[in-house]
């Protein structure tokens, strides 16, 4: 038997079963709309916003697994001593903190723009005011979380290999610091004004 991913399943709940001289059930139509209906209380009743893209049927990172992914260590270069962790790297590259200093300024030992970047992790989950989790090209999962002003942070779980196939998922892998969402942002290169 072959082992279908999560996206065949899901393009096998709306599809509807031909074939010439076969009928299915008269309440087969129903049923899968039911079943759409059940993916999207799912997906509500974990608090997340629906939006073009989101993810029905896929269950978010728990606080713990971003929290883990937030404070993984990234490879230390040749050389390096330190063990900056993704969020420390994610943090220095916000070079012009927005006017109202959300974000802060990274600096000081490795040490410290970590603590300060957990402090940022905290105050960002202990006040989300919006969640998703979308779909980016080439089976990418998307966990997003927002506070009320904008700011916020992604994570990725890559599922193009062994999504639905009983293969242990890959970790989540925390991408960064989001900021508000702008208007025609592709033509400014997404940079905020200061």
């Amino acid at each position: 038997m072959t082992t279908l991913s999560r996206t065949d399943i899901l393009a096998n709940l709306t599809a509807t079963p031909r074939c010439f001289g076969m009928q299915e059930e008269s309440s087969s139509s129903s049923e899968r709309e039911k079943f759409q209906t059940v993916l999207m209380c799912i997906h509500l009743a974990y608090g997340l916003a629906y939006t073009v893209g989101s993810a029905l049927g896929s269950i978010p990172p728990s606080t713990d697994l971003c929290l883990t992914a937030f404070t993984a260590p990234n490879k230390p270069s040749e050389g390096d001593e330190t063990d900056p962790t993704p969020n420390t790297n994610r943090k220095k590259k916000k070079k012009q903190p927005v006017p109202s200093g959300w974000w802060g300024t990274p600096s000081g030992p490795v040490a410290v723009i970590n603590e300060k970047a957990l402090t940022l992790f905290w105050k960002i989950t202990n006040t989300v005011t919006w969640r998703n989790l979308h779909w980016l090209p080439h089976s990418i999962l998307v966990y997003e979380i927002r506070v009320q002003e904008g700011y916020g942070m992604r994570w990725s779980q890559d599922q193009s290999e062994g999504a639905g196939t009983g293969v242990e998922m890959p970790p989540w892998i925390f991408r960064g610091f989001v900021e508000p969402m702008m208007e025609n942002g592709h033509e400014f290169g997404w940079r905020h004004a200061p």
